[in-house]
C-alpha cells in the first residue's frame, strides 16, 4: 500500500512539470449545470497539450461545484485520451470526503482512494480506448471524441470504483445556441454502465454541452469557444 501511495503521488506531479515547460491551450471555460431545468451548479475547467512520449499529451484541470459538493480534478492522458495519471478531492461543505491518485501503465491503471475512513486501492485492466470520466467532471467527456473512432471503449469511474465497456455512436451535425450564438457541433452518445450520456463537441473538438438521458441532467457551455 505503502508503495503504491508513493508511486500515485509521485507520477501525479510528471504532467505538471511537462506542462509548465512547453505547452498550449487547448480549451478553458465554465458549464453551468441542471437538472430538469433548475440550475445545479457550475464547473470551470482549462485544457493543455503538451508533447508527451508517443505524441501529444492532454492535462485537464476542472473544478465543479453542485450544491453542496465541490470536486477538483487533474487528469493527464495521451493523445488518444487514455489515462496517463489522475488526482481529484471531494469535499463537502468544506469537509474532505474522498481523495483520490491515479496511474497509468502499459494494459493498467491503478487508483488509490483515501476517505475519513481510511485507504483501498484498485488496479483495472485497460486496453484501446480507455478512458476515465468521474462522477460530476463534466471535461472529462472532452475526450470522447478523442476516442470515437473506437467502437466501443473501457470507462473507469475512480471515485465510485468502477469500470464498463460502453459503446460510442456518432449522431452527426446538429446546431446549439451558446452564449447567444448558434455554433455547429457534432454529437457523439456513449452507452452503457449507468446509462447513456450525450455528447456535443465543436468542429475542433471543444466540448459544447453533455446530457445524461433519464435523469434530465444537463452541463452546458456558457460562453462559445475562443
Amino acid at each position: 500500500m505503502n508503495a503504491l501511495r508513493t508511486a500515485c503521488l509521485a507520477i501525479s506531479l510528471l504532467p505538471a512539470v511537462t506542462v509548465a515547460q512547453t505547452s498550449a491551450v487547448v480549451d478553458e471555460g465554465t458549464f453551468t449545470v441542471s437538472r430538469a431545468g433548475a440550475p445545479l451548479g457550475r464547473e470551470s475547467f482549462r485544457i493543455i497539450r503538451a508533447p508527451g512520449p508517443g505524441g501529444q499529451a492532454f492535462q485537464a484541470t476542472g473544478t465543479s461545484v453542485l450544491g453542496d459538493v465541490k470536486v477538483t480534478s487533474r487528469l493527464a492522458t495521451d493523445s488518444t485520451g487514455s489515462p496517463v495519471s489522475y488526482e481529484s478531492e471531494v469535499t463537502q461543505r468544506g469537509a474532505m470526503v474522498q481523495r483520490l491518485r491515479g496511474r497509468g501503465r502499459p494494459g493498467r491503471f491503478s487508483v488509490l482512494a483515501q476517505t475519513r475512513t481510511g485507504e483501498s486501492a484498485r488496479e483495472y485492466v485497460i486496453d484501446n480506448g480507455a478512458l476515465v470520466i468521474d462522477e460530476d467532471v463534466f471535461i472529462h467527456f472532452f475526450f470522447v471524441g478523442l476516442a470515437a473512432h473506437h467502437p466501443q471503449v473501457i470507462v473507469i469511474s475512480p471515485r465510485s470504483a468502477q469500470q464498463a465497456r460502453h459503446q460510442v455512436q456518432g449522431r452527426g451535425q446538429e446546431t446549439l445556441d451558446i452564449g447567444g450564438r448558434t455554433i455547429a457541433a457534432r454529437r457523439f452518445t456513449l452507452t452503457g454502465g449507468s446509462g447513456s450520456r450525450d455528447v456535443w463537441v465543436d468542429d475542433r473538438g471543444r466540448l459544447l454541452k453533455v446530457a445524461f438521458a433519464g435523469d434530465g441532467l444537463i452541463a452546458l457551455r456558457d460562453d462559445p469557444p475562443r
